[in-house]
């Protein structure tokens, strides 16, 4: 029986959400104590919502006065505060300036950041995991792509090329739309071309076993390319080593998806992460990072 519960952004909750989940676990504990009488921790940025709420008097408040990832370099910490609190200086056009140590001239584009974040492939040979611990992000999949692109060719190798099987839901379209949808490239899905070499970093798409550490997100290494399965390595994490078989899966289309056409991909669940975008990096942990930005992307909040 858990002993403590941590709700992540709390404070973004409704009201009448919490008070729930306070009769439920008064209800299953079988205690008129707050929350069944089980410790809860929260976030400390509350809406008024929230406060009105009985339960707010209830609850142990905890308040965090450092922030420990910008511990260790204070400069970088004071730039994003005054970021944040407006006292940056501003252009005409309401921009700021980077300063050099931390921004590279757009003028070689993927070049100048690739050759910043991911150094030369003569190194991968020697230190598998370290081009895994190195990742351009970017915003777009548009993006993440053609950077793939670009890397896997200069990556040394052999190149191997895997087409998916696309088909559509209802088989009566399949002759109409396969050409189509071999051009479509939706979120979550693997390519419908996956070009691989052996050695080269990628990234899981599905949660396959999460005990064994195949879960969505986790970074991998080719190692065998073969016609019906790849032999894959884990990169990070506590499984760090592992040897994994994978073979294609099915994957389906939202029914949301823009293109209008329901279809079934199967594939092998991966993609190139030479690059990745930059909300797929959240729970990441990289030893160097690049950030490419076509386009303005960020917004103060």
């Amino acid at each position: 029986m858990a002993k403590l519960i941590l709700w992540d952004e709390a404070s973004m909750a409704k009201k009448d959400t919490i008070e729930v989940f306070d009769r439920l676990l008064r209800n299953v504990m079988d205690s008129d104590l707050p929350f069944g009488g089980k410790n809860a921790t929260k976030d400390q940025q509350i809406e008024a919502s929230f406060v009105n709420s009985p339960l707010w008097s209830t609850l142990w408040k905890l308040i965090l006065t450092k922030n420990m990832r910008a511990i260790s370099d204070s400069h970088f910490s004071d730039f994003l505060l005054r970021i944040g609190e407006g006292r940056e200086p501003e252009d005409e056009d309401g921009k700021i300036s980077l300063s050099k140590d931390i921004s590279i001239p757009f003028d070689n584009k993927v070049d100048s950041v690739s050759g910043f974040c991911i150094f030369g492939f003569e190194r991968v040979s020697s230190d598998p995991y370290q081009i895994t611990n190195r990742c351009i992000l970017t915003p777009k999949n548009t993006c993440v792509d053609d950077i793939n692109e670009i890397m896997i060719d200069r990556f040394p190798g052999q190149l191997f090329v895997y087409m998916s099987t696309d088909q559509t839901i209802n088989e009566r379209d399949q002759f109409d739309y396969e050409d189509f949808l071999n051009s479509l490239n939706p979120k979550g899905l693997p390519p419908h071309k996956l070009v691989l070499k052996e050695g080269c970093p990628i990234i899981l798409l599905r949660n396959l076993n999460p005990a064994e550490g195949l879960c969505n997100g986790m970074r991998l290494i080719c190692r065998q390319l073969k016609q019906h399965a790849i032999c894959t390595e884990i990169a990070v994490g506590q499984h760090q080593g592992k040897r994994v078989l994978l073979p294609r899966i099915p994957f389906q289309t939202s029914d949301n998806e823009k293109n209008g056409v329901p279809f079934k991909r199967t594939q092998f669940p991966i993609r190139l992460c030479f690059a990745m975008m930059i909300n797929k990096s959240q729970g990441q942990t990289l030893d160097r990072v690049g950030v490419y930005l076509r386009e303005p992307v960020f917004s103060h909040g």
